[in-house]
Formats: C-alpha cells, sequence, structure tokens
C-alpha cells in the first residue's frame, strides 16, 4: 500500500503527521469505538452516512477488499458500480496517505516452497521443536541482529521476554553471538535449558557425521536469566555483561521477537537511558495490552495533542492484518460470516439479559456449517445461559441476511487500523527524538548500511498470513570515533 516513509521526514514532518494523525481518528472515532459484536443492538449501519450506506450496500466480500480495502485481485481493474460519495473516497484516501508504508500483500517465502512445514534455510537441529512461522521468524530476526551486531560493535545480544529460547539458540549456536536471555517465566527457561542441551548434542552428534565440517569456534549456549523486566524501571540484569569486554564498557544490543505490549516500551526505555544500550532490534506487538498511561503516550508532543488519546478498542484494532483480511475478501471464506453471528446472538443474550454485555465466548468450530439458530444456542451455553432459550427465527435470519453490512463496517473500521499503529510508532519515535539521543534508525526513519537493509522491507511482513500484523523497529548509536 502507499503510505509515508518515515525515513524522509523531517522532524517538524514527524510532528505534523502526529497532528493530521490525532484529528482524523477524531473525525472517524465512532466508527473506531464501535464493537462489531454490538452491530444489531446499537444499529451500527444506521450510524453511517446516508450516502455511505448507498455505496456500500449490496457489496459482496471481493468487492469490499477491491473497492474500499484498494486491494484487488490478480488481474482485477477497480471500477466502481456508482458514484461515491466524496466523504467515503476522502476516507480511504487519507487512511492510506497519512499510515507508514506496508508491503502489499503476502508471499510463501521461498524457503517453504519445497516442503511447507521445513525452512531449508535452518539446518534440521534448529529446526526440531519449532514450528514452520517461529523458523522464519527466529532466521530473519537472527541474521538481521547478527548483521546489527557487526556493524555497531556489540559485545552482547540480549534476547528479551526469550520464551523457550528459539531465537536466543539460533543467534549463540547458529550465529556465533554471545547471548543473554532474559524470560520472566521459570517452566519457560528450564525447558529452554533442556532444548540448548538437546541442540549441543544434536550438533556434535552431526559433526561426528561430518567430519569435513570444522567448528572453527567453541560454542557458547545461551545464558538464560528468569527474570520479569519493569516496563517503568531499569533493570540491572539486562545491562550486566557476561564476559568483561577486552576494552571499555560492553556494547549491548537488545531484541525481542513479539515483545508484547509494555514490553517493547521497556527496550525503548533502555535504549534511551543507557548508554551501553547501543542497538535494538524490537518487533513489537500487541498494542492493546500497552499500559495507559505509561505505554502510550511516551512522547511530551503527542501527550499535549488533542485526540491523542487511544483506548483499547482502537490498540486491538491496529493489531490486525488489513493485507490477511483483504485476501480473506478477495477469498470471500465461509468464516467471514463469524461477526455476523457473533452480533446476532448478542441481541439474544441482551434480551435474556440486559446487564450482560459483550461477554467472552470460547470458540465455536466450524461456524460457515453451522445454522445461524444453532449457533446461538451453543453460544448461550458458553456464557452460561439456558440453550433452549426460545428463539425468534424470523429475527435471526434477518440479522443473516445483513451479513455482508456487517462485513462492510468492520472493513471500514479495519480501513483505519493502520494509522491507529502509525500514531502508535511515530510517538516512540517522537520520544526517543526528545531524547535528543545521537542515534540513527531503520524502518521507521533516516538510512541504513545496505548490508543491513538488504533484506529488510520498511515493514516486515510475518509469514504465514494468519500471523498478527508485526513491525520491525531498528535502532542504533555509533561509537563517537565512528560518528566523527
Amino acid at each position: 500500500m502507499p503510505g509515508i516513509s518515515a525515513r524522509g521526514l523531517s522532524h517538524e514532518g514527524r510532528r505534523q503527521l502526529a497532528v493530521n494523525l490525532t484529528r482524523v481518528l477524531a473525525l472517524y472515532r465512532p466508527i473506531l469505538d464501535a464493537y462489531i459484536i454490538e452491530f444489531f443492538t446499537d444499529n451500527l449501519w444506521d450510524t453511517l452516512p446516508c450516502s455511505w450506506q448507498e455505496a456500500l450496500d449490496g457489496l459482496n466480500p471481493p468487492q469490499l477488499a477491491t473497492l474500499l480495502l484498494g486491494m484487488p485481485g490478480e488481474g482485477e481493474v477497480i471500477r466502481y458500480r456508482s458514484v461515491w460519495p466524496l466523504t467515503l473516497l476522502a476516507l480511504k484516501s487519507t487512511a492510506c496517505a497519512l499510515a507508514f508504508t506496508r508491503t502489499p500483500g503476502f508471499q510463501t517465502p521461498s524457503e517453504f516452497l519445497e516442503n511447507p512445514s521445513q525452512s531449508s534455510r535452518l539446518t534440521a537441529p534448529f529446526r526440531k521443536h519449532v514450528r514452520p512461522k517461529k523458523q522464519h521468524e527466529i532466521r530473519r530476526l537472527g541474521e538481521l541482529v547478527k548483521k546489527l551486531s557487526d556493524f555497531t560493535g556489540c559485545t552482547q545480544v540480549v534476547d528479551v521476554g526469550s520464551g523457550q529460547g528459539h531465537l536466543s539458540r539460533f543467534m549463540a549456536l547458529g550465529l556465533g553471538l554471545m547471548v543473554k536471555s532474559i524470560e520472566g517465566d521459570q517452566r519457560l527457561v528450564e525447558r529452554a535449558q533442556r532444548l540448548d542441551q538437546e541442540l549441543l548434542q544434536a550438533l556434535e552428534k552431526e559433526e561426528r557425521r561430518n567430519p569435513q565440517v570444522v567448528q572453527t569456534s567453541p560454542r557458547h549456549s545461551p545464558h538464560h536469566v528468569v527474570r520479569w523486566v519493569d516496563p517503568t524501571a531499569l533493570c540491572e540484569e539486562l545491562l550486566l555483561p557476561l564476559e568483561n569486554p577486552c576494552q571499555g564498557r560492553a556494547r549491548l544490543l537488545l531484541t525481542g521477537l513479539h515483545a508484547c505490549g509494555d514490553l517493547s516500551v521497556a527496550l525503548l526505555r533502555h535504549f534511551s537511558c543507557c548508554p551501553e544500550v547501543v542497538a535494538l532490534a524490537s518487533v513489537g506487538c500487541c498494542y492493546m495490552k500497552l499500559s495507559d498511561p505509561g505505554g502510550y503516550p511516551l512522547s511530551q508532543w503527542v501527550a499535549g495533542l488533542p485526540g491523542y488519546e487511544l483506548p483499547y478498542r482502537l490498540r486491538e484494532g491496529a493489531c490486525h492484518a488489513l493485507e490477511e483480511y483483504a485476501e480473506r475478501l478477495q477469498k470471500a471464506v465461509p468464516g467471514l460470516r463469524t461477526h455476523c453471528y457473533r452480533a446476532a446472538l448478542e441481541t439474544v443474550i441482551r434480551r435474556a439479559r440486559p446487564e450482560l454485555r459483550r461477554p467472552g465466548v470460547q470458540g465455536i468450530p466450524r461456524v460457515h456449517e453451522l445454522k445461524i439458530e444453532e449457533y446461538v444456542q451453543r453460544g448461550l451455553q458458553r456464557v452460561g445461559l439456558d440453550p433452549q432459550l426460545p428463539l425468534n427465527l424470523a429475527a435471526l435470519q434477518a440479522h443473516q441476511a445483513q451479513e455482508n453490512r456487517v462485513v462492510a463496517f468492520f472493513s471500514l473500521a479495519l480501513l483505519l487500523a493502520p494509522l491507529v499503529e502509525t500514531l502508535i510508532l511515530l510517538d516512540r519515535l517522537l520520544y526517543l527524538q526528545e531524547q535528543a539521543l545521537p542515534f540513527s534508525q531503520a524502518s521507521m526513519l533516516s538510512s541504513c548500511p545496505s548490508s543491513v537493509l538488504n533484506s529488510l522491507p520498511e515493514t516486515w511482513f510475518w509469514w504465514p498470513p494468519r500471523c498478527p500484523w508485526v513491525r520491525l523497529s531498528l535502532f542504533w548509536r555509533l561509537k563517537t570515533a565512528d560518528a566523527a
């Protein structure tokens, strides 16, 4: 999708972008604030301008992907069946123009073309116990961290929120980096240590089987530490070097794969406050888990703007992959009716218990194979209500007939989601600039050495497309002598 490249924006340009984003989000706030499961209870369709209703009513999912989201199918030409109102066209154009650029579409990486379950770019020992998606992630991020570490002269990598240690193991035993692995869950750390030993044995066995492959340097397993990282305070353990550097102080590179919520904020704060942290490669996600205040806003500039607030609903929406949803629309997958069914269930719940609003409903399998009344009965049971409540079948069928309207409204909200994410990321960028740090940044700012960026689009999509949307951010500081 077209959009804004943060690298080409001046400091004033970034500030102005934040102003524009808060104004646009305030203008369309009713769409963003709405819960799709309240489509019928709150009559969300009638909250849209009449001219929008006329333009969108009757569009099937592939048409919504092409006309509203601007993502036509292969070889398809965008042709409007009627004249759309300028206000709706303005929304569509603004949503594209003010968001950070995003790589269009999803493609299966070449490493999985031969075997969708095994990355051809990872050897068998590193693939064991690792799902294909995670294989792809640890290879891409690990290789990028290696390039950034070499470029900045880092002496140690710190993997924060390391889980079972898949990324740490690949960086340490596959790429030869000195790695400290920090995870707050004792059980995950114990499993990570067991997997370390298993991988070491597998690598030694492979060497005995292939004696011509010589290990030129000793292997160092990741050093695992059980520690929760408080996003509001500096973590001393995170900053401690594993070895005393030969010259001067340690130079640390922080990384986090899917650094959820406040964890990505904690990494930014360590980068901004600690001179020994000279580089950061963060893949943030789960914006809805950000503390408010504390996790957003970070910058004084954004905090001073009217309408800067991003409630949970907006931050949760920013985690959805617009491109993946457009692909589902183009294929008209039967699962698209789930929102309509859930919204119909909400009407029945409200009639039975008016005080019970938006209860969580555990996943109901194979929704597309169920009649709407069957779905409602199973949903009632899951929220603790009598599944044999008398149902108004005519009303339920009338709701089902509006399935495409539900999909259209949800598509409108999702069209605006990248603007929310852009504001969150822009706030982080402005926060670092307010610290007056002499840093460089890639993926959202400034230039980057070609050796690092060769394999890094400005927006870094994960594969497979079912994975939630994430974006990679790179920051680094150069030594004084290098900077001169």
